[in-house]
């Protein structure tokens, strides 16, 4: 009796452990940083430490702070119990370059709103890793939270900030059955406001805040602030009005002047609205003249004094199928200047230096030159004079990048390579241009997704614009050129659109049922069928479940919106890897008599089941057609003892 006393006063004590708060100050804690110099340093207080993988702990104005540069981590590391949250706060504004608003995390929950110059982290853990994602972060007071956990606060995704279409508001909580309240006139929510039941729609500008509420306790309040403009119509022209990390779309066709450099990464492009450098690895290859379809998107930094697109992003697309080649600007030596930066020129009549590092106009003015970055063999008799096609780059000073030497740069005709399956066309190189000897057959079309087949029965994503955009199973396509290349890792088909049509149809294709244990990641884009499934939701993640495993669904065709989950036994549709894990792209979802195995229908496969089919075995009743269905595990037409056995091994496999 006393041992069992004891025990309870040591629960009711733990229960009752008051959270521990350790305030790290950068000016009076540097850690193990010293110099000037950035690199990894650790600072240790009160059994937490955290290390920063590259950065310093410095002054600026005389306030010191603790740096962690843009793309770098910061990780906490407790020794006397798990870490609860972390309060940032930033030496400038969250939606400032420095403010608390760069951090990601790993795990747990971030969150920083904008205006502010606090950052939160949430959740419950003794190691957290948070990411320097989006700038460098300087943090001038650390505060750590150790022990009880709390009520965590709603998370609102997405991020506040300006969008220029409607978007869909979704809240969550880490706390289990914690309910969410929200207000969206920007007051103060409280357990009386509109209580978040679904994820809802906003298309003007609004403040949303929201609490978390759970057995009379409730959260600070969290804000997210949505603007909405029109979108504008961005170019290379609004570059130099437009702030460094900004991520933005252009809404312009742009011509390439010439890609290359180190990894092809030097992309010089013109649009209707200027000239300008793209940095970066796009995953496709272009020529003079291509036109790159409006849409991409990047990051605008500045170099050396110029806008550049850094870190560029989806929609860079293979080039149009038609094509502008450019006119070079006639300049001279004195006209290297930043008016000309990125510009395509050509200087008529010049001399260059025997090293190769400046030119002499046809009037005696110099101007650097820097033939190292398309690598252009200089011509043969440096004594004559030369016509020198180019474009204006600037390192220490503005400088020209030969493109040609005397003739204009001109583009490659190559006839597309035939092959006459999708295993042949990945095995050429990417982005080559390839024809198919065979038939296509569509599988399935949606928006810019076109699944398909060939004849030796290979899959493939077809994604970008096609000539025919009907395109239902069973029709086939003749003739096809296309090239291919990754995305997340996965090989896809990129059409030249106007090969993409129609040619006829036949058969349509049968999806290949099989147990989900047999599901692996190189079916990339088959199409499968499983039959004799439930699904589960954890959290956001929807799982597909047989009794042989479970596999991720994720809705990217919209085909789950209505469908009632609990009646679905039957899911089609194509395969992805994401993260190194297979998902499946659902197209189609079938059903009606619920679960199988869950005799009671009940939305659970449980030991109330297992008694509620034995009740049928041992009654001889004869159930209604959907109670036989999930009660016949075995599938064999009849209700016995195979099927309490399938049940069982159903209720220990999940």
């Amino acid at each position: 009796m006393r041992k069992l006393f004891t025990l309870l006063f040591m629960c009711i004590l733990a229960g009752s452990a008051m959270a521990a708060e350790i305030v790290f100050d950068p000016a009076t804690n540097p850690g193990d940083f010293s110099g000037t110099q950035a690199k990894s340093y650790t600072v240790t207080q009160d059994g937490i430490t955290f290390t920063v993988s590259n950065g310093m702990v410095a002054p600026y104005k005389d306030v010191y702070a603790y740096r962690t540069y843009k793309g770098q981590t910061i990780t906490f590391n407790s020794t006397i119990g798990n870490i609860t949250s972390i309060e940032f706060t930033g030496q400038v504004r969250n939606d400032t370059t420095w403010g608390a608003g760069g951090f990601v995390a790993e795990v747990g929950t971030y969150t920083a709103n904008p205006g502010e110059f606090k950052g939160y982290w949430s959740g419950d853990n003794s190691q957290i890793v948070l990411k320097a994602e989006a700038y460098q972060v300087r943090a001038i007071k650390i505060v750590v939270t150790v022990g009880d956990a709390g009520l965590l606060p709603p998370t609102i995704t997405p991020a506040g900030g300006t969008y220029y279409d409607p978007i869909t508001v979704k809240m969550t909580c880490g706390s289990a059955g914690a309910k969410i309240y929200y207000t969206l006139n920007g007051s103060d929510p409280t357990t009386s406001s509109t209580q978040y039941t679904a994820p809802f729609e906003l298309n003007q500008n609004t403040t949303v805040k929201a609490i978390s509420s759970l057995d009379g306790e409730t959260s600070r309040v969290v804000t997210a602030e949505y603007k909405f403009e029109e979108r504008p119509q961005f170019g290379f022209g609004s570059m130099w009005d437009t702030a460094d990390n900004t991520m933005v779309e252009f809404a312009y066709d742009a011509v390439v002047i010439k890609q290359g450099g180190n990894g092809n990464k030097y992309l010089y492009v013109y649009d209707q609205t200027g000239f300008g450098l793209i940095y970066g690895s796009l995953g496709n290859e272009y020529q003079i003249g291509d036109i790159i379809p409006a849409g991409f998107k990047g990051k605008k930094t500045t170099y050396k004094g110029e806008p550049e697109l850094t870190d560029p992003l989806s929609g860079f697309l293979p080039a149009r199928e038609d094509f502008i080649v450019p006119t070079p600007e006639e300049i001279l030596a004195t006209d290297v200047n930043h008016d000309h930066w990125a510009h395509y020129v050509v200087m008529r009549g010049a001399k260059i230096s025997s090293d190769g590092k400046t030119i002499t106009d046809r009037n005696g003015n110099t101007c650097e030159m820097y033939n190292a970055t398309f690598n252009v063999p200089l011509p043969t008799d440096l004594n004559a004079t030369h016509d020198i096609y180019a474009v204006v780059g600037v390192f220490n000073n503005y400088q020209i990048l030969p493109l040609s030497f005397d003739e204009a740069p001109t583009r490659t005709v190559i006839p597309p390579t035939p092959v006459a399956s999708i295993e042949e066309l990945y095995s050429l190189s990417k982005n080559q241009k390839a024809i198919f000897t065979t038939p296509l057959t569509t599988i399935y079309q949606n928006g810019q997704n076109l699944y398909v087949i060939d004849t030796e029965g290979f899959y493939s994503l077809v994604y970008g614009s096609t000539a025919y955009n009907d395109f239902v199973n069973g029709d086939y396509i003749n003739d096809a050129q296309c090239s291919w290349t990754t995305y997340g890792g996965n090989n896809q088909i990129s059409p030249i659109s106007s090969t993409f049509v129609k040619a006829g149809h036949g058969d349509p294709i049968e999806p290949q049922i099989m147990p989900i244990e047999e599901v692996s990641a190189d079916m990339v884009h088959w199409f499968l069928g499983f039959e004799n499934i439930w699904i589960t939701q954890e959290g956001e993640d929807i799982f597909m479940h047989d009794a042989t495993g479970q596999l991720k669904l994720f809705d990217r065709f919209g085909a789950m919106e209505g469908v009632n989950l609990a009646q679905v036994n039957y899911v089609e549709g194509f395969l992805t890897i994401f993260n190194n894990e297979p998902e499946l792209y659902p197209t189609v979802l079938k059903g009606g008599f619920g679960m199988k195995g869950d005799v009671n229908n009940d939305s659970e496969i449980n030991i109330a089941d297992i008694n509620a089919l034995i009740d049928l075995i041992l009654t001889g009743n004869m159930p209604d057609e959907g109670t036989f269905w999930r009660a016949d595990v075995a599938e064999d037409g009849e209700l016995g003892i195979a099927d309490v056995n399938g049940l069982i091994d159903m209720i220990l496999a999940n």
